[in-house]
């Protein structure tokens, strides 16, 4: 009687498909029986620094968090600043603050494609994203002075008002990426290759997703319609008019296809600030060194990748006593990815690990 043998095998974290994050498989022929995560490769103590800064100090910290989206970690962190300090942020500048988030979440699905097409030998998108994604970083470079961390969104609104010109420099930029989907289109989306190497691979039910904590596309990608920004809206969400992309299929290719859609979604959210953008005053400031009232309060953003929280407590000093970072690619690489792992093909590994979209966050 033969003898069925499995073997260990470790991915990453040097492995040029998995960034800053390792996973131990265990594999059966072309099978994998079991998987577990093995973050820790990045661990940057985020949560505790920023309980030796100052509250506007942090601003600086915490964009730092995730590479790929800044915006959305400065946005979810100065929320929480702001209701802690008792801040009214004026509308201008909370129009500003959403129209860079939705900027950024435009910026990193674009990385987020080049990545997932590096992982299907799809090497033409790869470049084509990212040079799509360079219109989005000169309209950062020109606003904020930051190309890939912004430091722009501060407690009481933003740091800066936009500049002159820059809605006509956007309206360019957003048609650019029109344009550019169309032809990222034909050669990933409606591609075989990337259908054949995607459809029906990383299976994550519905009740599972639930059960096991899943937002953002990773979520909607398994029918379950749920967006922050619709169900609890922030800042000037609930004066927008969008659609919450949701498929059904729970599959890598569902979970591509959400953010494709999520893209064009914000192109039309940025298109209604330019065109309703008040007057007036963008920000109500602080003291770089002010004491906030002592108090407790968890804040809650959409995230390109999901949900992003940030937990602080306020002693009445000028620092943070306590900061915990809810962040959406922890949830996703830890129970999330050893699930949908167990029982697909080894060659599928990357496809199945990029289709998550993971950042540097799970290391924070």
């Amino acid at each position: 009687m033969h003898e069925t043998k499995t073997y260990r095998f470790p991915i990453g974290p040097a492995h040029p498909a998995m960034a800053n994050f390792g996973i131990d498989i265990e594999i059966e022929g072309e099978k994998v029986i079991n998987a577990k995560s093995d973050p820790g490769y990045l661990h940057r103590g985020f949560e505790k620094l920023m309980e030796y800064r100052t509250y506007l100090q942090n601003t600086i910290l915490v964009g730092r968090v995730c590479v790929f989206e800044p915006f959305s970690y400065e946005l979810a962190y100065n929320i929480a600043v702001d209701k802690i300090a008792g801040l009214d942020v004026p509308e201008r500048g909370s129009y500003i603050r959403v129209m860079m988030s939705e900027l950024m979440r435009i910026s990193s699905h674009l990385v987020w494609m080049s990545k997932m097409c590096r992982a299907t030998g799809l090497d033409t998108v790869l470049k084509l994203a990212i040079t799509y994604r360079d219109y989005i970083l000169e309209l950062f470079e020109e606003s904020t002075g930051g190309r890939v961390y912004p430091v722009y969104i501060r407690p009481g609104g933003v740091r800066w008002d936009l500049p002159d010109r820059f809605n006509e420099h956007l309206e360019k930029a957003l048609k650019k990426l029109e344009d550019g989907l169309l032809k990222i289109d034909g050669l990933m989306f409606k591609n075989d290759i990337f259908i054949s190497r995607t459809r029906n691979v990383g299976i994550l039910k519905k009740n599972t997703a639930i059960k096991l904590g899943a937002t953002g596309p990773v979520l909607k990608a398994c029918g379950f319609k749920y967006d922050i920004r619709k169900d609890n809206p922030y800042e000037v969400y609930k004066e927008l008019d969008f659609d919450v992309p949701v498929y059904n299929g729970c599959d890598s290719y569902s979970r591509s296809l959400v953010r494709r859609n999520e893209i064009e979604e914000s192109i039309k959210i940025i298109r209604q600030l330019v065109k309703n953008m008040p007057s007036g005053n963008h920000i109500n400031k602080i003291s770089p060194f002010a004491s906030l009232p002592q108090g407790e309060v968890y804040s809650r953003i959409e995230g390109a990748r999901g949900e992003i929280g940030f937990h602080i407590i306020s002693t009445g000093s000028d620092m943070p006593y306590r900061v915990k970072i809810r962040s959406p690619s922890f949830t996703h690489f830890i129970p999330v990815l050893e699930d949908i792992l167990t029982g697909s093909q080894i060659a599928d590994v990357p496809v199945i690990y990029w289709s998550l979209d993971p950042c540097a966050d799970m290391d924070r």
